[in-house]
């Protein structure tokens, strides 16, 4: 197994309230947030992690900021969205069509990371079985997201008509799923929050939606947007021994650590 390659995609940006960011440590102000895809390479196959946005996220921008009106008194969570960060203009810049794509990993299923899904017509798709149980059989006594806002609609009728047959389901315990990447539901963010460990030149890559900045993790911060305080700390833990890098899905510094945001 040839080691990967690993490039950051900008797929947007916004600006969060930093209590949405670290846990009963950082209560006011804001910060901003960027969001990345992955490329993950070697001479046998090519992996896409997330999607981005759909084209059309107003239905996202009206979620997010009608909770940041709510929870903050302020206007913000505004989604930024340019053309060359639509899925298929990023693949592009690399000259990449959505066809070259093998298979399509997804953390967390939410509509900035699945908005481009149907985008790519020959790949398999591969969820958490946990998230994709919840989503199909959500516990009736704990709060949901919209649905729309997991699988924008347009992406719900794409699995219908044409892409059911290559889904793809991962198991909670720690797999092996494709030559040199392994996967483990971590939860904490989400109950779709995976992460995926990615064999490259340099060591184990850990690529994980549940840990959004370097701080989260390198001063072991859980998130103020959980649903698990205790599965942050049990996947702090584990990040440590089963992983040489951590790179956050959201973090900007990620193209300064790492310059034009490969990672070999």
């Amino acid at each position: 197994m040839k080691p990967y390659t690993l490039t950051a995609l900008k797929m947007g940006e916004t600006t969060v309230p930093c209590a949405e960011i670290y846990w009963m440590t950082k209560l006011v102000g804001w910060e901003p947030l960027t969001f990345w895809a992955f490329l993950i390479e070697n001479e046998e196959t090519r992996i896409l992690l997330n999607t981005g946005f759909p084209q059309d996220y107003s239905d996202l921008h009206k979620h997010w900021t009608t909770w940041a009106k709510s929870a903050m008194g302020e206007e913000g969570h505004i989604p930024v969205v340019q053309k060359e960060n639509w899925i298929v203009n990023a693949l592009a810049r690399h000259n990449l069509k959505p066809a070259d794509i093998d298979h399509v990993i997804v953390t967390p299923l939410t509509s900035y990371a699945t908005g481009g899904l149907d985008q790519f017509p020959k790949a398999k798709l591969w969820f958490s079985r946990h998230g994709w149980v919840d989503f199909h059989a959500p516990d009736p006594e704990i709060p949901q997201l919209p649905r729309h806002i997991i699988f924008p609609n347009h992406v719900l009728r794409w699995f219908d008509s044409e892409a059911s047959s290559r889904i793809q389901l991962l198991p909670d315990e720690d797999t092996e799923f494709l030559p040199g990447i392994h996967s483990w539901f971590c939860g904490a963010h989400h109950r779709s929050s995976m992460v995926f460990v990615v064999q490259a030149v340099s060591g184990r890559v850990a690529l994980t939606d549940a840990v959004f900045k370097y701080r989260n993790y390198e001063e072991r911060i859980p998130l103020g947007l959980s649903e698990s305080i205790e599965e942050h700390y049990r996947l702090f833990a584990k990040l440590k021994r089963e992983a040489d890098t951590v790179v956050p899905l959201y973090d900007p510094l990620v193209v300064e650590r790492y310059p034009k945001g490969v990672i070999r």
